[in-house]
């Protein structure tokens, strides 16, 4: 009863919670969308339940990655190669300089990029940590996921996670419009307050883009940072690690910045649809055709987080 009075009285005071009982109209225009995502996939309007279905635009893919994350990368590049229906270029893994890694992009004939030549900066460049632990790494991934329209080939290319698996057909992009798969969790404030930061823009948390993909338009994300450091008056990546929020954890999110930027600036080319994310603890070995066979009729990915 204590435990349970206990986690009640987080929840109320949680600054999530607090934000939509001060924003009642904006909860309910949120939970609005989620539903009707939620419609879209129930009335098989959600493409990415199609298992025919397919796109002719070239993209690469950018994943970070660390040693820890060998043991489910390996499956996610299989899944990236197996479900992800559109003409692949390079599957490039952003990494510090390791031969675990290294060996790993031989095998799959995937691009290796030491992760300390990419930006004027490294990760020991960045004074993040909160509560004792330490959040620089998790930033300077984020940092170095909008750094790759530098190296990739095609004009789009897909960020995804290196721990999170493809267990159906999917596209990021059809008739003209890149798809944004949104959770149906409430937003991070956080997060708009550090994209207010960026741009000048407050905007209202009504859709999630915080869910483990986003096909990036190089065209688009350019005018981004270029936006950031205009208003900030200094390059993007310094104005990224000078806006963050020290006593918050998860203080600013790739995915959420530039899914916002998209929508709220260039929404005619968006299509929004229900992330169909499953997360599970990690419990090696995996098997793609295994998880397929389990979850692909309701989820689209499997995520398999190290903090599980």
């Amino acid at each position: 009863m204590v435990r349970m009075l206990k986690k009640v009285k987080y929840f109320i005071s949680h600054p999530i919670v607090r934000y939509y009982a001060r924003h009642p109209v904006i909860l309910f225009k949120n939970r609005v969308i989620v539903i009707r995502l939620h419609l879209k996939k129930f009335i098989k309007r959600d493409i990415n339940f199609d298992d025919k279905i397919r796109s002719d635009t070239p993209i690469d893919v950018v994943m970070a990655a660390i040693d820890k994350d060998y043991d489910v990368l390996v499956h996610v590049i299989d899944s990236i190669r197996k479900n992800v229906r559109h003409p692949i270029g390079d599957i490039i893994i952003v990494s510090p300089k390791s031969e675990i890694i290294i060996n790993l992009c031989k095998t799959k004939k995937c691009v290796f990029v030491d992760e300390n030549t990419v930006l004027p900066i490294t990760k020991k460049d960045i004074n993040y940590t909160v509560a004792g632990i330490d959040r620089s790494g998790w930033l300077f991934q984020q940092l170095l996921k909008y750094a790759a329209e530098k190296y990739c080939k095609q004009k789009y290319y897909l960020v995804t996670e290196a721990d999170t698996i493809f267990i159906r057909p999917r596209v990021f992009e059809q008739n003209g419009k890149i798809i944004f798969p949104c959770s149906n969790q409430l937003c991070h404030i956080p997060y708009f307050e550090a994209y207010k930061k960026l741009t000048g823009d407050e905007i209202k948390p009504l859709v999630n883009f915080t869910s483990h993909h986003s096909l990036i338009s190089k065209k688009i994300l350019k005018q981004l940072k270029l936006d950031v450091e205009l208003h900030c008056k200094k390059p993007w990546h310094k104005a990224i690690i000078e806006n963050i929020d020290k006593t918050e954890g998860s203080s600013i999110s790739d995915y959420e910045t530039y899914g916002q930027y998209m929508y709220n600036n260039y929404k005619n080319e968006t299509n929004l649809e229900d992330w169909s994310n499953i997360s599970l603890k990690r419990q090696l070995p995996l098997n793609i055709n295994k998880l397929s066979d389990k979850f692909a009729a309701k989820y689209k990915a499997v995520s398999f987080h190290s903090y599980k």
